[in-house]
């Protein structure tokens, strides 16, 4: 019997479909009965469990599901028998859209305020701005929860980064309550505008450059929460360019989908991963305060000894090849201390500073050692050279211990 040329691009977009839920992060059920008005569920996942919540779907593909289209987006049309189906159904209802030609699939919840009557039935517009990606899981999760809605934000960094022929500003802004993925957009639109005349500027000298003129790039970094901030966990990252930027000074594309006129925004697919991980990998405070005291102890007393060689070094009481045997003799301990410290596990947030001093310390520890682990020397590598960074390692390592320090004291 040959298969319907249908039915084929049918299964081509529920797999399309499925294929794109479980890369951003749910769990995806093709319904294997026969077709009533649903193709597949959906079910939540939440910090890498199951949640037994489920979203129904009904997946159409090919182009003749976006031939009829407004500025908001594409045109649905469907019959009386499925509204009611799909209305009563236990379960919520998303109708998806695949283009199966750009390999997009768009959404938009079947709910009363989203239907639209007509004379001889009814019609839905799929947006243009609701797409599977790792924007939807707020709306997808307020579906089956009936979440509130929530606006707030804060930008917690604002750097210029403008160049002669370019004035540049990049923003990390941090969501303070949950927001739907059309909400994300509203809001990289307004902070994009907002920022294209800010007057932030770095120094004396680019002020005099740039003041009183709109910029010409704007890049955004948008974090769903402060621990995904700290951890560079990004929901998405966005730019634009304003068309009056010098070719030589335009910037290479980050690429992602354009969401209005030069505003593009590319969507982190692999952000519910990260933050599974994250969390999962994130330690108690008091066992990394613990763990990165002990590590800094041992630290010392491995440097002690190449301090007290070095200053030996310098009294003439040990020559370079004396000198050299100490500290290639340390260097696996080094090695492995800084190994150890590197592997700690990611710090709960109210340590987050101490493990940025933590990190810098045992990086400048091992430094001291970088030449001594039996590699053979650059011919560069002069005695006097390599005397030069030991004392520069030792001086910056002994900076970073009062910073972290001071950091451990007040997390203590």
């Amino acid at each position: 019997m040959r298969m319907h040329h249908n039915s084929q691009i049918e299964r081509i977009g529920v797999q399309a479909v499925g294929e794109q839920f479980v890369r951003v992060g749910y769990i995806f059920r093709e319904q294997q009965t026969d077709d009533y008005g649903i193709d597949a569920q959906i079910e939540i996942v939440a910090g890498g469990l199951v949640t037994g919540k489920l979203i129904a779907l009904q997946i159409k593909t090919g182009p003749s599901w976006f031939k009829e289209s407004t500025q908001h987006g594409y045109v649905f049309r469907g019959d009386d028998k499925h509204l009611k189906y799909w209305m009563e159904h236990s379960l919520p209802v998303l109708i998806i859209l695949h283009n199966d030609e750009t390999h997009i699939s768009y959404w938009q919840a079947i709910k009363t305020e989203n239907i639209i009557r007509t004379g001889k039935g009814w019609k839905i517009i799929v947006p243009e701005t609701q797409k599977i990606n790792p924007g939807m899981d707020v709306d997808l999760r307020r579906l089956v929860d009936k979440l509130p809605t929530h606006k707030s934000y804060t930008i917690s960094q604002i750097n210029d980064l403008s160049r002669r022929l370019a004035k540049r500003y990049l923003l990390r802004v941090i969501l303070n309550k949950e927001h739907t993925q059309s909400e994300i957009i509203s809001l990289i639109k307004k902070l994009t505008i907002e920022t294209v005349n800010c007057e932030y500027h770095r120094n004396d000298l680019t002020r005099n450059h740039w003041r009183n003129k709109p910029a010409h790039v704007v890049w955004l970094h948008i974090y769903p929460s402060v621990e995904d901030e700290r951890n560079h966990n990004m929901i998405c990252q966005t730019e634009w360019f304003s068309e009056s930027i010098p070719p030589e000074a335009k910037p290479i594309s980050i690429g992602g989908e354009e969401i209005s006129e030069k505003i593009r925004v590319k969507w982190n697919d692999s952000y519910l991963t990260w933050s599974v991980f994250n969390e999962k990998n994130t330690i108690d405070k008091e066992t990394f305060v613990q763990t990165t005291l002990s590590i800094v102890d041992r630290i010392r007393k491995l440097l002690y000894v190449a301090e007290l060689s070095l200053s030996k070094y310098d009294k003439k009481e040990y020559n370079f090849e004396k000198l050299s045997n100490v500290l290639r003799r340390d260097y696996e301990q080094a090695t492995a201390l800084y190994s150890e410290g590197t592997h700690v596990g990611i710090s709960p947030y109210e340590c987050k500073n101490v493990s940025q001093k933590f990190q810098s310390m045992i990086a400048f520890s091992h430094n001291v050692y970088i030449f001594f682990g039996g590699i053979v020397l650059d011919n560069d590598r002069t005695e006097e050279n390599i005397i030069l960074n030991i004392r520069i390692q030792l001086k910056s390592f002994k900076e970073a211990e009062v910073k972290f320090q001071i950091a451990m004291n007040e997390v203590q």
